[in-house]
């Protein structure tokens, strides 16, 4: 057999190989997503899976598969047994090797329920979030209201020795900069910096 011979037997070959590894399970993927069954899904999602495992270990190995002389035959046998509605093969490894190895938990047979649902908990997470940080302000100022109303009394407790209580600097240097202003604090800050 001459070169034009092999080269045309061999570009066939990757012809039929790939409509038959590709194009035919492209088109019942796209037949199951219309229909609402879990079975149609699971067998194509699983195809897709393995062939591209299939793919990896021949994209890493690809010098050991060289040597093997019926790879390709070989890989277009297994595709054909995942794919072809004979035999389902897929469908096969999914039910019976997958599922001892990998806990799935229960598939929905409404899978637009799942979106809704997803859409509904985000929008609830939303409002809490919204709730809680209302909260916290609400929290924020009642507590900037009894530190006000308070920091008399406070301050008679540090002194006796009563009770502990938390220093705060920045309520302190709030303070400081509404009574003197800014600039004073700038001058102390620049002459403790000179001073070191």
């Amino acid at each position: 057999m001459g070169f034009f011979e092999r080269a045309t037997v061999h570009f066939f070959h990757a012809a039929i190989g790939s409509a038959i590894v590709l194009l035919y399970p492209l088109y019942e993927s796209k037949l199951a997503m219309e229909k609402p069954s879990s079975r149609e899904h699971q067998q194509w999602l699983t195809y897709w899976v393995l062939l591209s495992c299939l793919t990896l270990f021949e994209l890493y190995l690809s010098t050991i598969i060289s040597w093997i002389p019926l790879w390709p035959y070989m890989k277009l046998v297994f595709c054909l047994w995942l794919a072809l509605p004979s035999f389902k093969g897929a469908a096969y490894v999914f039910e019976n090797i997958a599922t001892k190895y990998i806990k799935i938990e229960n598939i929905e047979e409404n899978p637009e329920r799942d979106f809704v649902e997803e859409k509904k908990e985000k929008e609830d997470t939303k409002k809490k979030q919204k709730e809680d940080m209302k909260k916290k302000d609400d929290q924020d100022e009642d507590d900037e209201d009894e530190d006000e109303d308070s920091e008399e009394d406070d301050y008679e407790d540090m002194i006796k020795g009563d009770q502990k209580k938390v220093f705060r600097a920045w309520k302190l240097v709030d303070d400081y900069i509404e009574k003197n202003g800014a600039d004073s604090l700038e001058k102390i800050v620049k002459a403790g910096l000179q001073g070191n």
